[in-house]
């Protein structure tokens, strides 16, 4: 028995419900799209008050079609969508495309109605593509629902939320050779069927090489994590992700989720399952028909041939401004360079050819084959005007350009090498792109999108390295450590949090809760002073606005210990005060960030970065979805532009890196087992040569948990200012 997905994507026989005898409807024309277009499936027309249309006999209701029913085109309006579902009752519809809009991208009165359909869809077991919705594609098989004409075939699915996007890249890639489409899927609303549904389907299916989504909003986004993860190790997968301002989602509360934008997770976590993010619409279809056409790169080394100095410089600085390395090319290779190129050529990665090539462009051959067989080599940017040379010198070159090109293809193809060409004269769509993109070879006039493909085959490569040592993204809870009634207003007192990480042996400077002034002169000696001093309060959580902290603090502990809590009165009158927290000082090192936050579409996600005061001036910060392998946690030092000072810079040491992974872990742990957290910050963290500690921390509970159950007490019971202890 098929699978629901396989029968959705490739099905056999199709409804049209609101099937129309008026040529200028859409179920009129959705019905003429699948017998022009090469459906060679069954196709029934509903409609309660036609015989015949296009030949075809009309059934008055969906129940009377004598067959199970793969797909149903619902093209109604969205009041009379709730009784078409219904009336699946009868029979066996396995999807349903709902085109109309109206439903919970509207409002309250559009969710409610989105609700009834889902409940209604669940109930007769028809899972549902939209609402809001263009239709879907099978182009292979002309399972056309869209309407849409001269979609070229090809080997990319595409998942998308726009219909107007897909359009626009349909004409794109009709307008280059050798790119299309298996599938187009108008994921809509995602009222059932989501993102990460369709993604097993594609990884399954040797007509789709890559995974194409232009997304607005994931309903689901751990769960795309979690599917994109099984999926990129067998089908890559590009995302240009819209809405990604940050703009509205500050929080007051952390750094943590101040810093937490849209952008910043998404970009990350997408990196971490494997996914690659473009920013741009105008990169999606060449990224992803690189990650489809070519192999994927070893490292991020990369060659340049170019037929001239400025096409050689203009590519070094779009290769490092992604990242990439133009390596230095081995002895062997400059000599093999040197036997066919005049005396002014650079031999030197960027190779420019100095004219060596505007009598006999064979030469390019030549040289991409010696830098193919270079191995510093992982990837070869062929740029300037090559194709172009028959149209700029004379037409006897043009023969010659192709022999050259189909050579090159031939040595990229030997050596497993990725090829991608950057030519002026790719508008002209000359014959010898032609060759190249026949073979594979993205050809682009845009000097950006071809180090964009580079850059995506780098960052795919390096992922499928390393895609054992990361984790499945899946959330599962061990024991939980964190009361919400401990909290209050949502928040853990420094101390409560301090002891949160206690039971998880993170590396917390000692610390000690002190109620009255005699006990905070005594901690201070016992901690051989000089020692930090806090305020405690649940209702003051930046303790610096409140002057309810000191640094430093030596013989004079005791008066410091009233002037915190006076200080702390003085910001908040009603502040529940429960003491002073006394650790002792520590200055070397560097001050770095841990955190986490729950995003609303990817959940819970750890941060980090350069800390202490600065981390909200250069927002130096690096974000992992929970839970952390070691990996991820190490990729994650690696990232920020800080990485060099905790590596050791003029001579300064090193510090231990590895106590770093231990607390990203730490924290991961802590989140995951404790669905109620919502932000943590520990910052600052000082990082020195001999280990780590954590000197300030904060834990917020989400909203849900914030109903405190704590018995307000009076200051005079919480805090004693010293009586009989005097």
């Amino acid at each position: 028995m098929r699978k629901t997905i396989d029968r959705i994507l490739e099905p056999e026989t199709i409804a049209v419900v609101g099937a129309s005898t008026d040529p200028s409807k859409r179920g009129h024309q959705a019905i003429k799209t699948l017998q022009e277009g090469g459906f060679e499936g069954t196709v029934y027309p509903v409609n309660p008050s036609a015989e015949t249309i296009r030949g075809l006999s009309v059934c008055s209701s969906i129940s009377e079609i004598p067959e199970p029913v793969d797909l149903a085109l619902i093209v109604v309006p969205k009041q009379v969508v709730p009784s078409v579902l219904e009336e699946c009752r009868d029979i066996d519809v396995a999807g349903a495309v709902v085109i109309a809009v109206g439903f919970g991208e509207t409002g309250d009165e559009g969710e409610e109605l989105e609700e009834d359909i889902i409940h209604i869809a669940r109930q007769n077991n028809v899972r549902l593509v939209g609402p809001n919705t263009s239709g879907l594609i099978n182009v292979h098989e002309g399972a056309n629902l869209v309407g849409a004409d001269n979609v070229p075939a090809g080997e990319l699915g595409l998942l998308c939320q726009s219909g107007n996007l897909a359009i626009a890249l349909f004409t794109e890639a009709a307008a280059l050779e050798g790119v299309g489409f298996s599938h187009y899927v108008g994921v809509g609303n995602e009222a059932d069927l989501q993102f990460h549904e369709y993604l097993p389907y594609f990884a399954d299916n040797d007509k789709a090489d890559a995974i194409v989504c232009y997304v607005e909003g994931l309903a689901d986004g751990r769960a795309f994590l979690q599917e994109a993860h099984e999926t990129v190790p067998e089908t890559p997968i590009v995302v240009c992700k819209s809405g990604r301002s940050a703009v509205g989602k500050q929080s007051a509360n952390s750094h943590t989720g101040s810093l937490a934008g849209d952008a910043a997770v998404a970009d990350a976590v997408f990196s971490q399952a494997g996914v690659i993010s473009v920013d741009r619409s105008d990169e999606l279809l060449a990224v992803s028909d690189a990650l489809a056409s070519q192999p994927p790169m070893d490292d991020a080394n990369i060659a340049i041939l170019a037929d001239g100095g400025g096409h050689a410089t203009l590519a070094a600085d779009a290769l490092a401004a992604r990242d990439l390395s133009v390596p230095e090319l081995e002895a062997g290779t400059k000599d093999r360079l040197r036997e066919v190129l005049p005396d002014a050529a650079s031999v030197r990665n960027p190779v420019d050819v100095a004219g060596g090539t505007d009598d006999d462009p064979s030469v390019f051959a030549d040289c991409a084959e010696a830098l193919f067989d270079d191995p510093n080599v992982d990837g070869v940017l062929l740029s300037g005007l090559f194709g172009g040379y028959g149209i700029r010198f004379t037409d006897d070159l043009e023969p010659i350009e192709k022999a050259a090109a189909r050579d090159i293809v031939t040595f990229a193809e030997d050596t497993d090498t990725p090829l991608v060409v950057q030519s002026a004269y790719e508008s002209a769509d000359p014959e010898v792109h032609t060759i190249l993109r026949e073979s594979d070879v993205p050809v682009y006039e845009s000097l950006d999108l071809s180090v964009a493909c580079l850059s995506a085959l780098a960052e795919y490569g390096t992922h499928l390295k390393t895609t054992d040592e990361r984790d499945s993204f899946n959330l599962e809870e061990g024991e939980r450590t964190i009361d919400p009634a401990e909290a209050t207003n949502g928040t853990l007192t420094e101390y409560d949090a301090k002891k949160v990480l206690d039971q998880y042996d993170a590396p917390v400077t000692p610390y000690e809760l002190v109620e009255t002034p005699m006990e905070a002169k005594r901690a201070a000696v016992e901690f051989d002073a000089p020692v930090a001093m806090k305020a405690v309060s649940p209702d003051i959580v930046h303790k610096t606005e409140a002057d309810a902290v000191a640094l430093e603090v030596t013989e004079d502990a005791d008066d410091v210990f009233q002037d915190l809590v006076e200080n702390a009165r003085t910001y908040d009158p009603q502040a529940r005060i429960d003491g002073v927290l006394v650790s002792p000082m520590r200055t070397d090192g560097i001050e770095v960030i841990v955190g986490a936050t729950s995003d609303e579409q990817f959940g819970p996600v750890v941060m980090f970065g350069l800390g202490g005061v600065f981390v909200e001036v250069f927002e130096d910060v690096a974000f992992r979805a929970a839970p952390l392998s070691k990996s991820d946690a190490r990729s994650m030092i690696e990232e920020i532009d800080a990485q060099p000072l905790l590596n050791g810079t003029r001579g300064g040491s090193s510090v231990d890196q590895e106590a770093l992974v231990d607390v990203l872990c730490t924290v991961s742990d802590l989140v995951v087992d404790n669905p109620v957290v919502e932000e943590v910050d520990l910052n600052p963290v000082l990082a020195a040569e001999d280990g780590v500690e954590i000197l300030d921390a904060s834990i917020l509970l989400s909203n849900e948990s914030q109903t405190t159950t704590h018995t307000m007490e009076s200051e005079n019971e919480v805090i004693s200012d010293g009586g009989d202890n005097e």
